[in-house]
């Protein structure tokens, strides 16, 4: 009985080779990263850990690119050609690198010119930057709202002083001190006339005096 059991299996294995390879797979990782995980937020010495330990090993190489870039540029952080089980492939330097958001491609490179890629996405480096914080979405609450009734407007009447009358005798104006009096006029004409014969008599004097010592 026990024989026809193993007899019986042997046959259900061997008419379903993708269940036996399943079964085989079950136990065996695949080409991955178990660390950091995806939106990590990252800074200075970082350890990676994964594994490349797969069937039709040959290498491995690990490389970082720019989250949203679309040009398919990747940069390498490191390489090896010795399979590494579910353990550390290296520490990443991320103070070497700007701030930003980054992707992680593990790739595994096999027999035949095959090869496996694990990504880890959006990986936030913040060595020279604050870590961004979950913010929570704001409550809104009701507030209630009661309307202080305004003043009624009472109209007021304002009492506009009366004009102050303009008296119509006008006010003479202040004596000029510099006004000149008829005695003054008198003198100043009296004294031009002195010192206009004075001249003449100086200048009569003059030429008598010449005369006599031209002679």
């Amino acid at each position: 009985m026990r024989r026809l059991f193993f007899v019986v299996l042997t046959f259900i294995f061997a008419c379903t080779p993708g269940l036996r390879v399943a079964a085989q797979n079950a136990d065996i990782p695949g080409v991955q990263v178990s660390a950091p995980l995806p939106g990590t937020a990252l800074k200075g010495l970082v350890t990676i850990t994964g594994n490349t330990a797969v069937e039709g090993f040959l290498s491995w190489e690990l490389n970082f690119g720019y989250a949203r870039d679309t040009t398919g540029t990747w940069f390498l952080i490191a390489e090896g050609d010795e399979p590494i089980s579910q353990g550390e492939l290296t520490q990443w330097d991320t103070t070497t690198i700007t701030d930003g958001n980054y992707n992680l491609r593990l790739t595994v490179y096999l027999d035949g010119g095959r090869r496996e890629h694990f990504v880890v996405n959006d990986l936030r480096v913040r060595n020279y930057s604050p870590v961004e914080t979950t913010t929570p979405t704001p409550t809104l609450t009701s507030t209630p709202f009661t309307e202080t009734p305004r003043p009624s407007l009472t109209p007021s009447l304002t009492v506009i002083p009366s004009e102050t009358a303009v008296p119509d005798t006008p006010t003479p104006l202040p004596t000029n001190p510099v006004t000149i009096t008829q005695s003054d006029l008198s003198n100043s004409l009296t004294r031009g006339a002195a010192g206009a014969a004075a001249a003449f008599l100086l200048v009569g004097l003059y030429w008598s005096i010449k005369r006599v010592f031209r002679k």
